[in-house]
């Protein structure tokens, strides 16, 4: 009897290992705090961004200690710098600084990371390596793979303009972190008060805050721009942050409906912990978060082939964000574009038509 019993236990074991695991509750149909056009929509955005900055769970401010410039190298028609960057009583982060040379700044641009679940780069997948990098092989690699072979950070400080980009906490010399230790880093990250998704938001304010106070940065000049996990930072960061004026997102954008689905990447944990704020879905859903950078300038990009993002979700996306940006009358600082051929990657056609949006965007007046 005993050695049926361990049989059987074994086989339920070994189901429940193996089985689907979904959620106990659907997505809510509705959200409460959803933006209703019964209500203004300055004073719904403050309520929300107020809950949704609470949700960050972020370090209690407290003064840090100044950056520290580490290492050097000229690229030529740019500077590339090595920064030490507190970034919270918690956490510090290095960081790539690409300044142009004999041009005036056109504008900023804060460039935020994918995930990718490749933890050795960071900043790497968008800035190239220091020549004596030990990481070079691997950074090129990604670009090839994600960016059309490209590095926007150097394509864009050829450009005229300042860029940013620093390691998220468990990539590159803030890790490599294993895949299977995602879990772990929120678990104990929750365990002391805090949240994965919530710090690296934080974080990601002051890098704008920092990339703002540079010398010679045009005022209200400062722009996201990210791709796949870095897209949703983008967004995330200009809804957030009075540092950042327009962002441009690259394949993360849809709704929980479609996202909290049997199979899809938010259900699995691991990596989602990147993404998700204790408690913020009970009340607004990913478009409200996105909503709450009206009217600043936002460029969406999704590809049409892209199975991590639900087609119908992004279309039923951007109908709601664009009642926002209506309500704001800044229609035309809302572009959402689907590419139908693409998958999931940022690549030279689409770069070339997010450098023309930013050149029209920083040449606009500023508020």
């Amino acid at each position: 009897m005993f050695r049926l019993s361990a049989v059987v236990w074994l086989g339920l074991a070994v189901f429940f290992v193996n089985a689907d695991i979904t959620v106990p509750v659907s997505p809510a149909a509705t959200y409460p705090g959803s933006w209703q056009a019964s209500m203004p929509v300055q004073q719904w955005q403050q309520q929300q961004r107020q809950l949704y900055l609470h949700a960050l769970l972020a370090p209690p401010a407290t003064p840090l200690a100044t950056p520290q410039l580490l290492q050097q190298e000229n690229r030529g028609s740019y500077q590339a710098e090595l920064w030490q960057i507190p970034l919270s009583s918690i956490s510090h982060s290095k960081a790539l600084l690409l300044t142009p040379k004999n041009q005036p700044i056109k504008a900023a641009v804060l460039l935020l990371h994918d995930h990718g679940a490749y933890f050795v780069i960071g900043k790497e997948k968008m800035i190239r390596p220091f020549a004596g990098s030990s990481v070079k092989t691997e950074a090129q690699h990604w670009v090839n793979k994600h960016y059309g072979g490209r590095f926007i950070g150097d394509e864009l400080a050829e450009q005229g303009y300042l860029v940013l980009a620093a390691d998220t906490l468990g990539f590159g010399e803030r890790g490599p972190v294993q895949y299977e230790q995602q879990q772990q880093l929120a678990a104990n990250l929750l365990a002391t008060g805090y949240s994965l998704s919530g710090l690296s938001a934080y974080e990601d304010m002051q890098l704008a805050q920092f990339l703002a106070q540079r010398p010679n940065v045009p005022k209200g000049k400062v722009a996201a721009i990210g791709f796949s996990m870095g897209a949703y930072r983008a967004w995330q960061v200009a809804a957030l942050s009075e540092h950042i004026q327009s962002a441009a997102a690259i394949c993360w954008f849809n709704t929980y409906q479609h996202l909290v689905q049997p199979g899809q990447n938010l259900t699995k944990g691991q990596s989602s912990f990147y993404l998700l704020h204790p408690g913020l879905a009970r009340q607004f859903d990913i478009v409200d978060q996105v909503s709450l950078m009206a009217p600043k300038a936002l460029y969406l990009i999704n590809g049409g082939q892209d199975p991590l993002m639900p087609l119908q979700g992004v279309l039923q996306g951007h109908s709601q964000l664009k009642k926002v940006w209506k309500a704001f009358d800044a229609d035309s600082a809302l572009r959402t574009e689907i590419w139908t051929e693409a998958r999931h990657e940022f690549n030279q056609q689409q770069q070339q038509q997010v450098w023309s949006w930013l050149d029209q965007w920083r040449l606009a007046p500023s508020d």
